[in-house]
This record gives structure tokens, C-alpha cells and sequence, in this order.
């Protein structure tokens, strides 16, 4: 055998060996590429399914329907409640593409009360005082216990004066960790329409009037309940009542993180 001819069987030799060494370096990479595919994921070797508890959207508290479907009337000197409480608190046209209107005549003292009770929620609402700059009302939060004047709840106040204020009902048995009152009295023209919106949320009642957030109340028992609309001898106006249900705990949005430039050290 010559020379070329060892060289070229030679070469053969090392081709044949290198497409060996492909197959089988490759092959098991392959294999281990294509096996998990067929192999169920933890989640489905579990059998458990998780579920995220859908919250209703938000519930109207006076354009929904029939007004009475939605509260009761509750006053102590008013023996004819039924017949009488559409005197004392009757909804109204708001007029052209405006929202129908709540008046109430506050007489005689009472409230209203939503028939369902509410927890992790956000009650919104507009109110205006017609003509009485010493006009007098309320909002009654986790409203609880006999229907009586006055219930087992937490009042932010209305009251002009005062309007911000926020303390459990004296000698109802309601408790909070602190209560509310604006270092200020607010701004609450005659005549114009003022928005309060409560965030309540694990026993903790946050209160914005007018776009400012006056602070919050905390530790309150109970933390749960109706929500009120007090008759306190004057006229009042409320619109646009809704409920929005929250979740327990509030939604923090993540962090972004900013990764910083790696540095090189100096060489000495």
C-alpha cells in the first residue's frame, strides 16, 4: 500500500470517528431535551386548581331601580313609618342627562339604611346643603344592632361646621383606635355640590372630601355593617350614591428596579 492511499484511509478514519463522537455527545442533550414534554408540570401532578374570587362592580345605591329595594327607614318618632318615609326622603329628577337626587327634609331625626351590610368597601357620594349654612347630617359607617335612633356605628359628620368629623356613635358600644377632626373647618359653599368618598378596609375608614384626604380612623369594632344616611332637621341633597367592593388588602403595584452600571476596579 502506498502512501497516498494510507493517507486517505487515515483521513476516512478520522472522519468516521468525529461523526461518531457527534452522535453520541448530541443525542443524549436531545433526549433530555424532549423528555420533560411529555412529563406533566408540578401544578398538574397537584390536581389542585386556584381560583381568584371575582368582585362585583359597583353598585348604585339610588338609580338602580326601586329606591326602597335598596334601604330601610328607621326613625323612632315616626309611628306610620312606611307611609311617611317618602316625605322625609324622596328621589327627584335631576333635570336633563343629571342624576336623579335624593332629597331629604330632616324631620323627623331618623335615618336610612342600606339592606345589605358591606365590608372592604368604597362608598362615594355628593351632597349639597340647599340653604342653611348650619345644615346638619351624617354618614353612619358599619352600621350594626337594633334599628334605633341612634345605631351602633361610626358617624362622619356632615354637619357644616364640622363636616369631616369622624367618632363612633356615643354610648352605642361602637370602638375605634382615634377618631377625626379636620384642623380646619372645609370649604363647603351653599348651594354646590361637595364629594366625599370613604375607603373602608379592615376596620380602617379613609376620608377624602372634595378631592383632599382628611386622614383616617383606625382599629374600628365593628368593621362591618350598612351604610346610613342621617335626617337631622335640616335639608339635605345627596346624588350619585355607589358602593365599589375591594379586596382585603390593597394592590401594590411592584417596584421597578434600575440595575446599575457595573464598575470595573482600578488597577493600581
Amino acid at each position: 500500500m502506498n502512501q497516498i492511499e494510507i493517507k486517505n484511509r487515515f483521513s476516512l478514519l478520522l472522519l468516521m470517528g468525529g461523526v461518531a463522537c457527534f452522535v453520541l455527545g448530541v443525542s443524549p442533550a436531545i433526549s433530555q431535551e424532549v423528555a420533560p414534554s411529555g412529563k406533566p408540570s408540578p401544578s398538574q401532578n397537584s390536581g389542585k386548581t386556584t381560583t381568584t374570587k371575582k368582585i362585583p362592580g359597583p353598585e348604585k345605591l339610588l338609580n338602580g331601580g326601586n329606591f326602597w329595594d335598596h334601604w330601610k327607614y328607621v326613625s323612632e318618632e315616626d309611628k306610620e313609618a312606611k307611609a311617611n318615609r317618602n316625605v322625609t326622603w324622596k328621589v327627584v329628577s335631576g333635570g336633563k342627562d343629571q342624576p336623579s337626587i335624593l332629597i331629604c327634609s330632616g324631620k323627623p331625626y331618623g335615618y336610612i339604611r342600606t339592606q345589605k351590610s358591606y365590608e372592604n368597601f368604597r362608598f362615594s357620594m355628593e351632597w349639597m346643603y340647599p340653604n342653611d349654612p348650619n345644615a346638619n347630617s351624617g354618614i353612619l359607617l358599619f352600621t350594626s344592632g337594633p334599628d334605633k335612633v341612634w345605631p351602633k356605628a361610626f358617624q362622619v359628620q356632615l354637619h357644616r361646621p364640622e363636616a369631616g368629623n369622624v367618632f363612633p356613635t356615643p354610648g352605642s358600644g361602637a370602638k375605634s383606635a382615634n377618631g377625626l377632626s379636620p384642623a380646619t373647618p372645609l370649604d363647603l359653599p351653599v348651594g354646590k355640590w361637595h364629594k366625599c368618598v370613604l375607603t373602608c378596609r379592615k376596620g380602617t375608614i379613609s376620608v377624602m372630601i372634595n378631592g383632599v384626604k382628611l386622614g383616617e380612623v383606625t382599629g374600628c369594632e365593628p368593621s362591618k355593617g350598612a351604610i346610613a344616611l342621617q335626617s337631622e332637621g335640616s335639608e339635605i341633597h345627596f346624588r350619585n350614591l355607589i358602593v365599589e367592593m375591594l379586596n382585603p388588602e390593597p394592590v401594590v403595584p411592584p417596584k421597578s428596579t434600575v440595575s446599575k452600571p457595573e464598575t470595573t476596579p482600578k488597577s493600581n
